[in-house]
């Protein structure tokens, strides 16, 4: 991923309407209780901040103007205006600004800019990035005092990739990151300064203490660490010299750390080789892993743009708590700030979210934390990249309250029948203020208070709060009675009390499975009671009379092959019966569906969220009942139309939905699923063909959180002797395993299992969290047990699997997709269906791949695969994501054949290149029209 990647919208030097504003506009942000923030200044341009000694702030516009900010007001006129010479094409432009250790004696200031060296050449080749120091008087640099004290190498036609951090570290020296223009190879490259981590003196000479001054030649003698992406800023401890870089990596955003406390040391951080938190690569010398690293494919992140310690020097009346005190503030262009611990890196904490393209974040002297809002056009394009007309400058500072103090009932119980859930009741944690406390997690408890004597409340009655809301679900109260209150009470919290409500004495109804519709297979029909363990009985008919005491009790289910009308009450000695459930069934064909009944899954042991703790083993899950993998009844198999590659394993798919979960059908695009729902996929390869001998690898468990948009995943590798599978760490793990071919030659062939940070990659919110299941994907036979098959959108409607039933005569018309193998589907057909099922994830509108569209219900014209633009060509001339005729120039040909980390395409766990598909994709490509 290239970014920040939206430095981008076309906005022209000088025009750009700069507007101060006033306290009472809207916050742009979601802040935790306590705090306040307010908008400085908008109309703006921006890319990074810094604060003065004297309190004034320095805010970096893109086309070349540095404002400033004395007090809480913008000065009208910019200190220093160089946009005649700044190119702020794409991620170019004036992109820091620092102060000299002794600005108030000498009034030097540092900026980082990309030069232009010839206006009138249009190849963006003319342009390198330079330092420079300046001398200001009062609020005026003059330009005319400009010292250069670096030139950077030049740049390449490609806009991306600059870095631009800029800071004096507590030795003294000027610390500059670099970024490796879209050259991956510049990185590692000791004869270059792109990609690096630099220090000099604050006349542009390079430290003879520089741990390379020997090794290298010239300028690069600066260097001080290599192997770096997009290093876009510099943070320096004020009290301890230590110095993080906010790293914008491929799959992973990175703090990245070095001491300028100390004498240098040479370090090596590792890119292109490695990306994120080292696994199995070869380290380089002087490897240094990441401070933090996160991947940004979870949904959470996108690319870390900037971030600083909270040490303030002169604390005021807005400062923030002792807690926040030395903790690193950082920003993530997604949309969110959050901090980490120097002493506990590994634990992320949030704070600020719902912010338009936060690029900056600086602590005040006063205590007071800054951000930059640089919004803009959203998408990533050169346009976008280019300039903002709407950035925004905001100051957030401490305000009081926002400690946990009380309890209050947000959502209220409802009345109910005897024993039947009483509606899901939701327990705030507040401050004394009444505002939520969202980062509150305690556990609170319900009970029945100054209820009749007798009655219980039955259910899970302890739960943990998340996000400062505890949520229960399927309580019940076993004894009618008037004027039920709930107590919620929780350690060192004021308790709440809910408002009353009545349980009746009549029982609740039964639920008939389905509840009726039209069908064109024989039906099994499931009767519940919805008070299990009651001790109630239910009777039914099924000749459309009246049941009553005398009507069959229900045992099993049973099934019905003729138009029939089932009714069914719940009976139990001392209570009214229940009202009468009925579901008319109309069936119209013999042909049976792929399973009979979807009970609710028992026994799973999987917790709600990645906080809880995780079965060790697969066989602790309870998802399967033996090491055969049979799963348990409700367990729904299923298959794809177009299975994602997988390195030539075999994979093997498996869905759960919740007791009352309904999925939100769409005949495109993503289905909306239910809160709870778990995903399994396993997969098993063929080691030895001449044999046909296979081996189980991996079991993967994707489960929904409650709002079905987001959750969490785990991996499970499989033992040697197949007798369950082992819980992977989350940082993953690589095994090289044996393959031999059919003619009997052998092959180190490595595996990935994936971590359970490495899921997020791909299962983003925007591609739905959800990748396989899905219309065009299940449309389509499926192999079920006793040798049945059916259509899967079929027997998902007739398994009440939707949350309305699909008319089956429509179903041969929604879309569906191909293997890329079958021949009995055209060639565009195959290849587009490929390419769906492992590019549309990330290539889609808004995603964080290129800026083309994957997706098989996009139409070919409209994707941008033919002729498409991509962000880097690798050298290739002319080379675009397809160009009709040449798979050598078309690159999505290209990346799917690659295998080096930075290059590869997918960019995570394929080891292997999938070569039917590529020669399918070439042969596609030689025959489209290359006119």
């Amino acid at each position: 991923m290239n970014l920040p990647r939206s430095l981008r919208p076309a906005l022209l030097c000088g025009a750009f309407a700069l507007s101060l504003v006033s306290a009472d506009r809207a916050s742009a942000a979601t802040l935790p209780p306590g705090f306040e923030e307010v908008e400085v200044a908008g109309g703006l341009n921006p890319t990074t901040m810094t604060f003065a000694p004297d309190r004034r702030l320095f805010l970096c516009e893109k086309h070349g103007l540095l404002r400033v900010i004395d007090g809480r007001k913008m000065l009208p006129e910019p200190t220093l205006d160089i946009s005649a010479k700044v190119d702020a094409w794409n991620e170019r432009g004036l992109l820091s600004v620092c102060f000299d250790p002794d600005f108030a004696r000498n009034g030097w200031i540092y900026v980082y800019y990309t030069h232009n060296r010839e206006p009138g050449k249009k190849d963006r080749t003319n342009s390198n990035n330079r330092v420079s120091r300046f001398t200001m008087k009062g609020n005026v640099a003059d330009a005319r005092s400009e010292k250069v004290l670096l030139e950077l190498n030049d740049l390449s036609k490609i806009g991306w990739h600059n870095g631009g951090g800029l800071a004096f570290g507590k030795d003294g020296k000027l610390y500059v990151s670099t970024g490796e223009n879209s050259k991956d190879s510049n990185a590692q490259d000791g004869s270059n300064l792109l990609g690096k981590l630099l220090r000099i003196n604050k006349d542009g000479s390079i430290p003879t203490d520089n741990p390379h001054y020997r090794d290298f030649k010239g300028q690069n003698r600066a260097i001080v660490a290599l192997g770096l992406r997009n290093p876009f800023s510099i943070a320096v401890q004020r009290t301890t010299g230590l110095l993080y870089l906010s790293e914008v990596g491929a799959n992973y955003e990175q703090i990245e750390g070095y001491d300028s406390s100390i004498p240098p040391v040479p370090v090596n951080y590792g890119w292109p080789g490695i990306d994120g938190p080292p696994r199995n690569q070869k380290q380089p010398e002087n490897y240094r892993a990441p401070v933090y690293p996160y991947d940004h494919g979870r949904g959470e992140g996108l690319a870390l743009c900037s971030g600083d310690f909270y040490n303030p020097a002169k604390p005021g009346d807005g400062a923030f708590p002792g807690e926040y005190t030395g903790r690193f503030f950082f920003s993530d262009y997604k949309g969110w700030i959050k901090f980490i611990d120097p002493a506990k890196p590994e634990v992320r904490h949030d704070f600020a979210s719902g912010i338009n393209r936060p690029i900056d974040v600086e602590t005040a002297p006063d205590g007071s934390l800054w951000y930059i809002a640089r919004a803009g056009i959203p998408g990533g394009s050169d346009e976008a990249n280019s300039a903002s007309t709407n950035g925004s400058l905001w100051r957030i500072h401490w305000a009081g309250g926002g400690q946990p103090a009380k309890l209050a009932v947000i959502q209220q119980p409802t009345g109910a029948n005897v024993g039947a859930p009483i509606g899901d009741v939701k327990i705030a944690i507040q401050d004394s203020t009444g505002k939520t406390v969202d980062t509150a997690s305690n556990t609170i408890t319900l009970t029945l208070d100054g209820s009749p004597p007798g009655a219980t409340l039955s259910g899970t009655t302890s739960v943990s709060a998340v996000n400062g809301v505890a949520m229960f679900s399927s309580l019940a109260i076993g004894k009618p009675g008037r004027g039920y209150v709930l107590r919620a009470s929780g350690d060192g919290l004021a308790s709440a009390s809910s408002n009353a409500f009545d349980i009746t004495d009549q029982l609740a109804p039964p639920s008939i499975v389905p509840g009726g519709g039209s069908f064109t297979g024989p039906v099994w029909l499931r009767v519940s009671n919805p008070v299990p363990g009651s001790g109630a009985t239910i009777h039914f008919t099924t000749d459309g009379k009246e049941p009553d005491a005398n009507s069959p009790a229900y045992t099993e289910p049973f099934k019905v092959d003729a138009d029939t009308t089932v009714k069914a009450i719940v009976r139990r000695g001392g209570l009214t019966d229940s009202a009468v459930a009925t579901a008319s069934i109309k069936i119209s064909g013999d042909v049976p569906y792929g399973l009979d009944v979807r009970p609710p899954v028992s026994g799973l042991k999987l917790p709600a969220t990645a906080e809880g703790e995780m079965p060790k083993t697969l066989s602790a899950t309870g998802i399967f009942t033996d090491r055969n993998l049979t799963p348990k009844a409700g367990v729904v198999p299923y298959s794809l139309n177009t299975p994602a590659w997988a390195d030539g394993a075999e994979a093997r798919h498996w869905v759960i939905l919740p007791e009352s979960g309904r999925i939100g059908f769409s005949p495109t695009g993503e289905y909306k699923w239910p809160g709870g729902t778990i995903f399994v996929q396993h997969f098993e390869l063929i080691t030895d063909h001449t044999a046909n001998e296979r081996r189980r690898i991996e079991t993967r468990v994707l489960v929904l959180d409650a709002t079905g948009s987001f959750g969490y995943g785990v991996n499970y590798k499989w033992r040697a002797d197949h007798s369950d599978a082992d819980l992977v760490d989350a940082a993953g793990q690589e095994e090289v395993l044996k393959i031999t071919d059919a003619s009997g030659k052998s092959r180190d062939q490595t595996w990935t299992y994936p971590g359970s940070g490495l899921c997020f990659m791909c299962h983003t919110p925007n591609a739905g969290f959800v990748l396989g299941p899905k219309t065009r994907q299940l449309n389509g036979s499926h192999s079920y047990a006793a040798g049945r098959t059916d259509n899967q959108l079929r027997t998902w409607s007739y398994l009440q699997m939707f949350t309305e039933a699909l008319d089956e005569s429509a179903i041969a018309g929604h879309p569906r997709t191909c293997r890329i193998d079958d021949k009995t589907a055209s060639l565009e057909d195959r290849v587009r269906s490929y390419i769906d099922a492992n590019c549309a994830h990330c290539h889609r509108p808004n995603g964080s791949g290129a800026l083309w569209d994957a997706r098989f219900d996009t139409p070919l014209a409209s994707q941008g695969l033919l002729h498409g633009e991509v962000r880097n060509t690798f050298g290739i001339d002319g080379g675009k994501v397809v160009v009709p005729g040449d798979p050598a120039k078309s690159l999505l040909h290209r990346r799917m054949a690659a295998t080096t980390p930075t290059e590869q395409m997918p960019p995570v766990t394929r080891n292997v290149p999938d070569q039917a598909a590529l020669d399918a994709i070439a042969e596609w490509i030689r025959a489209l029209d290359s006119k």
